[in-house]
């Protein structure tokens, strides 16, 4: 059963621009998350997470039609990176661990900014 709210709000067809701008959001939101990791607030920053990879998948296939083809094998690798640094971020704030947590964070929060930049 699909969620109504998932289809209305986040599985909207966006355009490619629309998608490298959510991108860009996603990063800011994450660098704010901060604050809730050092009060180890760990239930909102698991929602926060899972909430910016519902939509995150789907705005990084429509973000790679705007680059030019010499530049998608990199943004792949990056991209593939901050997937799989998101995953493990989640999975050690659901034990939680706290040092893994904020290694984790840095990670993704390294890979995403990394994305961004190339899709500057």
């Amino acid at each position: 059963m699909r969620s109504f709210i998932k289809e209305r709000f986040f599985e909207l067809g966006l355009s490619r621009e629309d998608a490298v701008e959510r991108i860009r959001q996603t990063a800011e939101g994450l660098h704010s998350i901060r604050e809730m990791l050092d009060t180890m607030s760990w239930r909102y920053v698991i929602f926060y997470i899972r909430l910016k990879q519902a939509y995150l998948s789907q705005d990084l296939k429509n973000a790679i039609t705007t680059l030019l083809e010499s530049s998608r094998k990199a943004y792949v690798n990056k991209a593939n990176k901050l997937v799989d640094n998101m995953a493990e971020f989640d999975a050690y704030v659901r034990t939680p661990k706290v040092y893994e947590s904020y290694l984790y964070y840095e990670k993704t929060m390294k890979s995403l900014d990394d994305l961004v930049e190339l899709l500057a």
